[in-house]
């Protein structure tokens, strides 16, 4: 196998490219989802601080939370070896469904900083759309890290090695 062939996905696994963007997602999620959530327990004093480091970690999570979508949409999602056609699919939606969540979280982020402020129902909106949003995506992927413990635990199949190294050619 040479070293490039092992940055791209392959119909059967995750390259290198994938697996990067995978975990620098779930790192900025994560970042993003305790550093928003806070923002509500915060002193009066402090508010606006945690609001600007939630917004700038908004920003600079941006670009590779929208290259994670992209790929996804332009890379085939490879299939696991020794799951079934109807677990492939259930996964595939699932994850897109992540994909989704995730995309109208970085439409209605910078939208509320930046087209809301000082008009009271837009703001409004945008703020209930971004919250929910959140916490639908947090639910999602409560249920995602559950199905991979899942496969850890009970399954003998490679789900959980494939989204850690690629997969090596026999």
């Amino acid at each position: 196998m040479t070293k490039r062939s092992s940055l791209f996905d392959k119909p059967d696994s995750f390259g290198w490219i994938s697996i990067a963007l995978h975990w620098s997602t779930a790192l900025a999620i994560v970042a993003l989802w305790f550093v928003g959530k806070s923002i509500a327990f915060q002193a009066e004093e402090a508010l606006d601080a945690r609001r600007s480091l939630h917004i700038t970690l908004g920003l600079i999570f941006w670009l590779p939370l929208a290259a994670r979508i992209a790929w996804r949409i332009l890379v085939a999602h490879p299939h696991a070896s020794g799951q079934s056609r109807l677990t492939h699919n259930l996964a595939r939606t699932a994850h897109y469904l992540l994909l989704a969540l995730l995309l109208l979280m970085l439409v209605s982020g910078p939208l509320l900083a930046w087209l809301a402020p000082g008009k009271a129902g837009i703001t409004e909106v945008l703020l209930f759309v971004h919250a929910n949003t959140a916490l639908v995506l947090a639910m999602l992927v409560g249920l995602h890290v559950l199905a991979a413990l899942k496969h850890l635990m009970f399954h003998e199949d490679e789900t959980i090695a494939r989204i850690f190294l690629p997969r090596k050619d026999n």
